[in-house]
């Protein structure tokens, strides 16, 4: 094939790839620079994490507790702290975990709204935020809210705080499952972008992206190929001959 011919073939599938692949080259680059620009602990939450002080339990205060605690199919006990109160942690052989109070060994699971409340205001830092920060409303999600997609169901605090931070807690152990703010939004909605899932925003695997890639590959080299006829030398002298 004539350099010409093969001149004019890269410039038609060049144009034609621009045209199918252009705008998401576009939300490619926008993406990555908006990811690269927030930081993940910023987006995570995590900036305004508070610590959690380790917790443990005398052999005594065990021995007193246990005997309220049904631990006939316990496969795990663990220690820890809830909302400022010690806690036993318990898993039984079908992976179901349950909390009991460490001081009288009563069940505490599933936690109740005020509860909930309480957690989320203690896993909110704000000594390092430096503002008040309130309580908007607690929510009973039963339904996907768009911003978490994990097993429902689950209690969300909402915070009056100038990120609009959203905190997930589960029922059954009282832990933070997610941290949620309005930085954490604009990342989700360039991720979204960024990996062409629409819908559930985990999947980088699937066809539309594989062939979007693909095409954007070929309009990359087809543009190399353009590149080579403007500027190598030898193209141009056979150009004008």
């Amino acid at each position: 094939m004539k350099s010409n011919n093969i001149r004019r073939l890269a410039l038609s599938l060049h144009n034609w790839m621009g045209l199918l692949v252009g705008l998401q080259i576009i939300f490619w680059f926008v993406g990555g620079l908006v990811m690269t620009v927030l930081p993940l602990d910023l987006v995570r939450g995590e900036r305004s994490m508070a610590e959690q002080a380790p917790v443990s339990f005398s052999s005594d205060e065990l021995q007193a507790v246990l005997p309220h605690i049904n631990v006939a199919d316990a496969r795990q006990i663990s220690a820890r702290t809830l909302a400022g109160g010690r806690v036993l942690q318990v898993t039984d052989g079908a992976g179901k975990t349950q909390l009991y109070s460490g001081a009288t060994g009563s069940l505490l699971s599933p936690i109740g709204a005020e509860l909930a409340e309480q957690v989320a205001l203690l896993d909110f830092d704000y000594r390092t935020e430096n503002i008040d920060v309130s309580v908007m409303s607690v929510d009973w999600i039963t339904e996907e809210p768009g911003d978490f997609r994990r097993s429902l169901p689950v209690w969300r605090v909402n915070l009056d705080d100038p990120d609009g931070t959203r905190i997930y807690i589960s029922p059954d152990t009282g832990r933070v499952l997610a941290r949620r703010n309005d930085y954490w939004r604009v990342f989700d909605f360039f991720w979204m972008l960024h990996i062409m899932d629409y819908d559930e925003r985990e999947d980088f695997n699937h066809p539309l992206l594989i062939i979007t890639t693909l095409t954007s590959t070929l309009f990359v080299l087809m543009g190399v190929v353009l590149l080579y006829f403007r500027f190598w030398p030898g193209a141009r002298r056979k150009k004008t001959v």
